[in-house]
């Protein structure tokens, strides 16, 4: 049998070995437009919520979900953690906001922020693999929906409280959060705000790793140059409750400030030789930073029905999103600007018999514009609209889920650079659960997804001759569309074996995707001024993968303690249609937690084995292997009528060099390194 199954098989098979004891309360999913329990759908979903979401909760939400089966981060320094879904990531990843884009410019470059916060989230719920049944191309990989409870959809008669100060010892980190909700059962108000600084991340050995880095001019040990930053967000929301539903209003303000760590970020050159060389001064590399400011608008209701339509439920966001990249001078190299309205509506009707379904409408118009020296993009106007139609179906074991999608997408460039592009996409997906026994269900979820290639993707460079070319700092290279590119389809299956004990749940996933025209970036192995150019091409791809999870949790009888034992890990395989491998992909991961709670003490200790990456793609480096481990201790007690809490969290403990072979920046950057983390919470 192959190592690639041998762990996971190993632990589902153990599962029946263990006593029957008390089971944890269900999630119900928001994401899902008809609203179920994890184990109630054949897709593959995890959730993060309650104590889990606060031991887990980082800086980004990259981060938060490094450590879950099939979930990685791509790290771009201490302020960037785009998420990874099974080796996706960019625009094949879809982030929402309770439902709705984050409408920021995140998949537009490796080294721009996703502007959701973890730490403020009530929950984050992630669809593992082709989710564009219901959110469109954008969720060919998958979707992250973080739910902060903004726009209260629950109304409450009192007033409730939450604040938080944390600090840590890795980049003398500072951050204080807090949350009020207050009501008089009719009318909600909803305050939050954050605050966080940090300074350069202490990290074992160099940034810049000599083994994979040539004619390195200046390199850091100890510490990751240019990598300190500030965030500040605030929010306030309302809303009305009735007895057929409710209606609600919030606003946003984000500012966020952070650096690109030296050596990293790249500039423009001027490729006409006929040009004075002395016209421009070099930009100094270790000044580089970016300042993000984002306004947004959230609107949202439901409305319940007699008659054939059940619920209604609507969301609307507006954003204006602004991002300069500073040189060390105070002088802005690019300004990148985005206007987006986005909006979601869900009817839901009645059951029919045993059928259960939701039809949708969603779109999106966002207008996008670069202006600078990294401008590479032409200003352009995105339009998209899609309808969609879920039903589910039940009757005695089975479970039976289908749903099929249309998208229409608009792309309009200015200035004539290019034609107008319109894209008709389709998606499909049937999927079934079989109730073996009360311990044992199957699922099987089959999907046809397709996704229309984005602006980067079709006019990078696009209307620039070659002496005129701009380079993508984050890459360092010349990137260079094609307005040609088709529609990238995938076909998808997943199959679950879930066992559901007392005590005990286990779960193994087996996934493949079969992507035709799958868009990536080449290597044209052609260069301008010594600068790689880089060509956007289309070529089929298969990823196959396995994850697996197994969770139990004794209380001895008569006990106030409990302990929880979890194993988990994934495997994922990528390769292009000519056997090369697909370049960015995660590392196998096998890890080991034990969680134990007594009264109001909490605890829990998790190891975690990453394999060494060797199959790093073309002209990739490859990345060692690394062992990482991470605690937590926390105390609950009253202090004057308030009900508080303090923790000390340990990640990295072992100091381990990790180099995230999804990181564009792996060679460059790699993650902190020791961190001790004090944190102080009230809640009334």
């Amino acid at each position: 049998m192959k190592k690639y199954f041998l762990p996971p098989l190993l632990a589902i098979a153990a599962a029946p070995v263990f006593a029957a004891d008390s089971k944890r309360m269900e999630h119900v999913l928001v994401t899902m437009p008809i609203h179920k329990k994890e184990a109630q759908t054949a897709l593959p979903v995890t959730v993060l919520d309650g104590e889990e979401l606060k031991r887990q909760a980082a800086a980004t939400i990259g981060e938060t979900l490094n450590n879950s089966p099939g979930l990685s981060s791509a790290s771009f320094g201490p302020a960037v953690g785009q998420p990874v879904i099974r080796g996706q990531q960019g625009p094949r990843v879809q982030v929402l906001q309770n439902g709705l884009p984050a409408l920021d410019v995140s998949t537009n470059s490796a080294d721009h922020a996703v502007s959701v916060e973890p730490i403020l989230a009530d929950s984050i719920e992630i669809l593992r693999g082709p989710a564009t049944m219901l959110y469109g191309g954008g969720a060919i990989g998958g979707v992250i929906n973080v739910v902060d409870g903004r726009i209260p959809a629950k109304a409450i008669d009192g007033v409730n409280g939450v604040a938080e100060l944390r600090s840590g010892s890795v980049d003398d980190g500072r951050s204080g959060v807090f949350r009020v909700d207050a009501g008089d059962g009719r009318w909600m108000l909803h305050i939050d705000g954050l605050y966080r600084d940090w300074s350069e991340p202490d990290i074992p050995g160099f940034a810049i790793n000599p083994r994979n880095v040539d004619d390195i001019e200046e390199n850091t040990e100890g510490s990751i140059g240019n990598a300190s930053g500030r965030t500040r967000r605030v929010t306030v929301g309302s809303s009305y409750h009735f007895d057929d539903g409710y209606w609600g209003l919030s606003y946003t303000e984000l500012s966020n400030q952070y650096g690109i760590p030296s050596g990293v970020h790249h500039h423009e050159e001027d490729h006409d030789h006929d040009h004075d060389e002395h016209e421009h001064e070099e930009h100094e590399e270790e000044g580089v930073s970016i300042v993000i400011d984002q306004t947004r608008w959230d609107m949202a209701g439901d409305l319940h029905f007699d008659g054939l339509i059940d619920i209604m439920r609507w969301r609307m966001s507006y954003s204006d999103y602004q991002h300069q990249e500073v040189e060390s001078s105070g002088e802005v190299g690019t300004t990148f600007n985005k206007e987006a309205w986005a909006g979601r509506l869900e009817l839901t009707h009645k059951p029919w018999g045993s059928w259960h379904g939701v039809w949708g409408l969603q779109w999106l118009n966002a207008d996008f514009s670069a202006l600078g020296e990294e401008a590479f993009v032409p200003e352009n106007t995105t339009r998209s609209i899609g309808l969609f139609w879920l039903e589910d179906y039940h009757a005695n074991k089975w479970s039976i889920e289908a749903g099929m999608r249309v998208d229409i997408e608009r792309l309009e460039i200015a200035h004539a650079i290019s034609d107008d592009q319109e894209e008709t996409s389709y998606s499909a997906s049937l999927a079934g659960i079989y109730d073996v026994n009360e311990i044992w269900s199957l699922s099987l979820a089959l999907s046809e997804s397709q996704r229309a290639p984005n602006a980067e993707e079709r006019f990078s460079n696009i209307g620039n001759d070659e002496d005129h070319y701009v380079v993508h700092g984050a890459t360092g290279a010349i990137e260079v569309g094609d307005a040609d590119l088709t529609n990238e389809k995938s076909r998808n299956a997943d199959f679950i074996i879930r066992a559901d004990f007392a005590a005990v749940t286990a779960k193994l996933t087996l996934f493949h995707n079969q992507f035709t025209d799958y868009i990536y970036l080449d290597n044209s192995g052609t260069q301008i001024d010594e600068t790689d150019v880089l060509q956007y091409r289309q070529q089929d791809a298969v990823f196959e993968g396995v994850e697996y999870e197994l969770n139990y949790r004794y209380t001895p009888q008569g006990a106030a303690h409990s302990y929880q034992l979890s194993v988990f890990g994934d495997r994922i395989n990528a390769e292009f249609d000519d056997g090369e491998d697909v370049p960015r992909l995660p590392p196998a991961h096998d890890g080991l937690s034990i969680a134990w709670d007594w009264r109001s003490w909490q605890a829990d200790i998790s190891y975690i084995r990453a394999q060494a990456q060797n199959k790093a793609g073309l002209n990739e480096s490859s990345t060692a292997g690394y062992n990482r481990i991470d605690a937590s201790v926390s105390h609950r007690f009253q202090f004057a009528g308030t009900e508080c809490s303090i923790s000390l969290k340990g990640r990295n403990l072992g100091d381990e060099e990790i180099r995230s072979s999804s990181s564009f920046i792996r060679d460059y950057a790699p993650e902190a390194g020791r961190n001790i983390e004090l944190a102080i919470g009230f809640q009334f």
